[in-house]
């Protein structure tokens, strides 16, 4: 292995202009590859930080993480505890996920065999995602692959104090299905500094352009260091020993969601609201008692959102004079300058109105975003209730429009 790996330091180092290929980043991605996987238990400290595309303030979090490559499973996942403050914050002993909650003194525990596996068990959690770097973790499997972007290119640099090799992976692609936007599109950027002369993962960075903002995540990592070949997990994390400290609660995220307040029904009646348009004038709901009203919950990160609005702008300029009152109600984007050319550049007409309170997305239980609700403007008794984006959403929502306007 170590003749390997000098020959891609050596080759990587000449490198500094672009690579032209995939393919010439192969023997460095492949020493990583080995290295990383050298160590079949050890630990290594990780500082992570991430920001939204649309958020104000960057998620930071710091951890340690231990792991043990001996356990075999499906997900190839080590098993691993990571540790933040001295206190457990997740473990995987390869059939159960523990998530801490140490505000409530819980460990909610998830058998992942039952729910479709580890990776599907955390995914979708910032804090998670920040805290467990699952490349470092693999078992079975490589940790980078050459061909997972687009392009990849090779330099030397130097990162502070540290001599770097930095390997950048590109990949652009452009959402159709949004329309012909200049600013639609997805495109990712990431780094991965590889510290010299130990060769080990330094860094890891990445920028994403979506749609109209740039996301941006940072994870910087120590050298991985062996731990005894006697260590175990149960070392670093043992239930047992953790039951006289936490509850345990077993979880299954397939069960039915237990809402404080239930989804508005069809027969309901919506609640009265007031609420401003991006201009700071007041929308009164009770002002309005003629035909329909059709409220789309939407705001500007909700990929499913955008998806829906071309169809609900289309009903909207169909079906405005006669009776139709369509309102895009957002409870989380607050620049109205910045709002308000977003939807001029997506040819949105129909007004948004603001609320940062989100008193009526709690009113009315919503869940997920988008929620699009149809209501009798005089009586307020909804009508139909639509939650998520289907490609069918024009052809369902218009009759409704059709029976309840004549």
């Amino acid at each position: 292995m170590k003749k390997i790996t000098l020959f891609a330091v050596l080759f990587a180092c000449k490198a500094i202009r672009p690579a032209q290929s995939p393919s010439d980043a192969t023997p460095v991605i492949q020493a990583l590859n080995e290295r990383i996987a050298a160590t079949t238990q050890g630990y290594f400290t990780i500082d992570a930080r991430f920001k939204f595309a649309d958020g104000e303030d960057t998620i930071a979090h710091k951890g340690v993480c231990y792991f043990f490559r001996k356990w075999k499973n499906a997900d190839s996942l080590a098993q691993f505890v990571v540790v933040q403050n001295d206190k457990p914050a997740y473990a995987f002993d390869g059939e159960n996920f523990y998530n801490v909650i140490e505000s409530l003194k819980k460990i909610r525990v998830t058998n992942v065999n039952a729910v479709g596996g580890a990776q599907k068990v955390m995914r979708g959690n910032v804090m998670i995602s920040n805290l467990i770097f699952k490349n470092l973790l693999y078992d079975g499997r490589p940790a980078f692959r050459v061909n997972y972007f687009d392009t990849i290119e090779i330099s030397a640099k130097r990162a502070g104090n540290l001599s770097v090799l930095r390997l950048t992976l590109r990949d652009t692609s452009i959402e159709p299905a949004l329309g012909n936007v200049a600013n639609n599109k997805i495109i990712s950027t990431y780094h991965y500094d590889i510290g010299l002369p130990e060769f080990y993962l330094a860094s890891m960075s990445g920028e994403v352009w979506l749609f109209d903002g740039w996301q941006y995540e940072r994870k910087d990592f120590s050298p991985v260091v062996s731990l005894p070949a006697t260590a175990t997990l149960q070392d670093y994390f043992n239930p047992e020993k953790l039951s006289s400290e936490y509850t345990f609660e077993q979880y299954d995220p397939t069960a039915p969601v237990k809402r404080d307040v239930e989804l508005i029904a069809v027969g309901a009646t919506l609640p009265d609201f007031t609420l401003s348009n991006l201009s700071g004038e007041s929308f009164l709901a009770s002002a309005h008692n003629d035909g329909l009203l059709l409220l789309d919950f939407w705001y500007k990160g909700c990929f499913p959102c955008q998806l829906a609005m071309p169809a609900i702008e289309h009903l909207h300029r169909q079906y405005e004079s006669k009776g139709l009152q369509v309102l895009g109600i957002n409870p989380f984007d607050k620049n109205t300058e910045q709002l308000n050319d977003w939807l001029k550049s997506r040819n949105i007409t129909y007004p948004t109105l603001l609320d940062p309170d989100k008193q009526l997305p709690k009113a009315l239980g919503l869940n997920g975003y988008p929620l699009l609700l149809i209501a009798d403007a005089r009586t307020k008794k909804v009508i139909y209730v639509h939650e998520g984006y289907s490609e069918s959403l024009e052809a369902d929502l218009e009759p409704v429009i059709k029976e309840h306007l004549k």
